[in-house]
């Protein structure tokens, strides 16, 4: 069990994102998707983006049951980094702290992995890190709009839940294996450590992990707990109330479920299964009904249920 000591309780905790930390998740996803069936769909639409880059400088550290470098995934020091900042912490980890990670992350792996990664742990890490920028420029940054909506709104939602009925009740919502008692968080894991948290403690949900919670121990980072997001309707549209469809039409109906998570216009498409443009005209019809609002940043849109979509959908859900 990890057992992480708060000192001054639930105000020591924070929540936050982390861009770096999505990208390090994709990659482990990519060494094991068929263990991940949510995410095919998507998989499949970024296939293509997903041939190019070369990841086998980061995806060495993914072996199963292998150690995976802190360095790699480094805390986020605010409640929204940017990717570059996670960039920037991961480049500036110390240099002791590089090669004791190394060490633990070539244990059991053979001479020549311990020499490949050992004999030069900054070009290790400098090569781990343009893997990262590919594949955040390729395939992650495109959507990354979306994904950042929805971890919004899982930080809101997680904060008033705490709020509303303290930390305790909250964490085994997060997963099964955390709990809270008095001044401790704890976390079911084959290990046996105890973590001080002058700093605090940090929950970052994260998209791309789904059974799981990841914790970070080294005393290099403000400890933290990976978590898997509720956002999820990014990878696959939940039900649909069959009531809507003769209200709304099917496709309408469809778009306005799965806009429980806030999606860019390509994913909306993608999980409905029509045209972009096909659904660009959906979405206008829906926006003008006054049921989803649209939001940009650049040239991206991003849609999400206005409170009048909101109280429809929740009228139309078959009751418990």
């Amino acid at each position: 069990m990890i057992r992480y000591r708060l000192g001054a309780g639930a105000a020591s905790v924070r929540w936050a994102m982390s861009p770096i930390h999505e990208v390090v998740s994709l990659a482990q996803l990519l060494t094991e998707p068929r263990r991940h069936a949510m995410f095919r769909p998507w998989l499949r639409r970024r296939h293509l983006h997903l041939s190019h880059p070369d990841l086998r400088a980061l995806t060495v550290f993914m072996a199963d049951g292998a150690y995976r470098p802190d360095f790699l995934d480094p805390s986020p020091m605010t409640s929204e980094p940017t990717f570059e900042e996670g960039m920037d912490a991961l480049l500036s980890a110390p240099a002791d702290q590089t090669y004791a990670e190394l060490v633990d992350a070539v244990r059991g792996r053979g001479a020549a992995m311990g020499r490949r990664l050992l004999d030069d742990p900054e070009r290790a890490r400098s090569e781990a890190a343009g893997a990262l920028r590919r594949l955040w420029d390729t395939v992650v940054e495109p959507e990354w709009v979306g994904m950042r909506q929805a971890l919004r709104a899982e930080l809101l939602d997680r904060a008033i839940q705490v709020n509303r009925e303290g930390l305790r009740a909250v964490l085994p919502r997060l997963h099964p294996s955390a709990a809270c008692e008095d001044d401790t968080v704890t976390v079911e894991k084959p290990v046996d450590i105890d973590v001080d948290c002058p700093q605090g403690l940090i929950l970052v949900p994260s998209l791309f992990i789904t059974d799981r919670v990841q914790c970070t121990t080294s005393d290099r980072w403000t400890p933290a707990i990976y978590y898997p997001a509720s956002g999820r309707y990014l990878w696959a549209a939940p039900p649909t109330p069959r009531s809507l469809h003769r209200l709304l039409g099917a496709t309408r109906a469809r778009i306005l479920t799965a806009l429980t998570t806030p999606l860019q216009t390509t994913a909306v498409a993608a999980l409905v299964n029509v045209s972009v443009p096909t659904a660009s005209e959906h979405l206008a019809i829906l926006r003008d009904a006054g049921l989803v609002d649209c939001s940009r940043a650049g040239r991206t849109a991003v849609y999400e249920l206005t409170e009048a979509g909101r109280t429809l959908l929740t009228a139309a859900s078959p009751r418990p």
